[in-house]
């Protein structure tokens, strides 16, 4: 079947579970919702608020942040791994980490030593004073503590995270977002299954979860939502294009064709359906949604340019000279359009959300109804961080003068 692009980014969207939010957020709810994006990007920018937060609000509106925080370090549901990025993960999906945890140990050593110039030797000790002291932060460990990022770690943290990605230590829990690790098998709970699956189950498990977030993929698409360096998936294209082609033999996935479109792309077969309701506009979706470009909407630049035709552009990591829209940008999506990208930060100290930029996408001609769900999705945003007040100043195509005062 041959589907139009349109299609294919509402499926995306509705598969992301971007629809109104609930009335009410439970904790399992929390938890469905990070099941079915496969995992949840942590990241330690905090202009407005961290990643994982902001991702879950894009999806559910307003929620307790404790439900997050006690899913993965009190019920253990959730642990942190790479998966993406480092990640918040399903912990019924242990198995399917330990071969990149395997492969991570097996050059841990090398690696420990050539990025932190130390001694590989340390590894053991850290790990040794872990098994006899029980969950340790980096602050427990001698060495400087140094501004930026890895790069800069002190050796004993840069030890702590290879210990980690190796398997053998996970996080026991976070104070202040500051990790403390402790030995596997005191983090995981009863119950999961740690048998290692074969190679082409393990593969097919991944592709499986990637259709499952994204709707329709294409084979290439399969090494970048679970990005391969971090989970080790170690197939080609052309092996994932042999792996799909076998599942449509088998009745597991179904092809199609995205108009304009060379690649093959594929889905569940429950989602064939689907597509076919939303080329006729069945699509209930009309609100404003701001992201982040660490929500797993916007993981893939190049996907994301051939369906919504909107060209990311993260600026977090560029020199200011350099940036065309501001720091931390969040696009802006409209029904199944990204139209605008808007810039907040957030004054903590007087209660206030500043909009430092705004940018209308060529093209797009701002409505009466988008700017009504413009204002009161950025109201219910700020509202959930803390701002009593919205300090609009930024330029920027407006037919309407914003609120300042957010309601309660």
């Amino acid at each position: 079947m041959l589907v139009s692009r349109e299609a294919a980014r509402r499926l995306m969207i509705e598969k992301q579970l971007i629809a109104d939010f609930p009335n009410e957020v439970s904790k399992g709810r929390i938890y469905d919702t990070v099941d079915a994006l496969g995992c949840l990007q942590i990241d330690t920018i905090s202009v407005v608020e961290r990643a994982h937060y902001l991702t879950l609000w894009s999806r559910l509106g307003p929620y307790d942040k404790e439900h997050l925080h006690d899913l993965a370090y009190k019920d253990r549901r959730l642990f942190e791994h790479l998966a993406h990025a480092a990640c918040y993960i399903p912990f019924d999906d242990y198995r399917f980490y330990l071969r990149s945890m395997e492969v991570s140990r097996g050059k841990m050593r090398e690696r420990f030593a050539r990025r932190s110039r130390a001694d590989p030797a340390l590894l053991d000790a850290v790990l040794q004073r872990v098994a006899d002291e029980g969950p340790l932060a980096s602050k427990d460990f001698e060495g400087e503590k140094k501004n930026g990022g890895w790069w800069n770690w002190k050796p004993a943290k840069i030890a702590l995270e290879y210990l980690m990605r190796a398997g053998i230590l996970l996080v026991h829990h976070r104070e202040n977002f500051q990790k403390y690790y402790d030995l596997a098998e005191n983090v995981i709970p009863p119950g999961v299954d740690t048998t290692e699956p074969s190679d082409e189950e393990r593969v097919r498990f991944f592709a499986f979860r990637t259709l499952r977030a994204l709707g329709l993929a294409k084979p290439q698409e399969l090494r970048k939502y679970f990005f391969n360096w971090s989970v080790k998936l170690d197939w080609t294209s052309k092996q994932l294009q042999g792996l799909m082609d076998e599942l449509v033999v088998e009745g597991e996935v179904e092809r199609h064709g995205i108009e304009g479109k060379k690649n093959p792309y594929y889905c569940l077969p429950g989602d064939s359906g689907r597509l076919q309701e939303l080329e006729t506009g069945d699509f209930g979706f009309d609100d404003v949604r701001l992201h982040i470009y660490f929500d797993n909407l916007l993981w893939n630049r190049e996907r994301i340019e051939e369906l919504f035709g909107f060209k990311s552009k993260l600026e977090v990591f560029l020199p200011r000279e350099e940036r065309v829209y501001g720091y931390y940008h969040l696009p802006v999506l409209y029904g199944d359009r990204l139209v605008a990208r808007l810039e907040p930060k957030m004054d903590r100290e007087n209660g206030v959300m500043i909009v430092r930029g705004y940018w209308v996408e060529e093209g797009f001609e701002p409505t009466g109804d988008y700017e009504e769900k413009l204002q009161g999705n950025l109201e219910s945003f700020a509202r959930f961080h803390g701002a009593r007040e919205i300090d609009w100043i930024a330029e920027g195509k407006l037919n309407w003068k914003p609120h300042r005062r957010v309601p309660t």
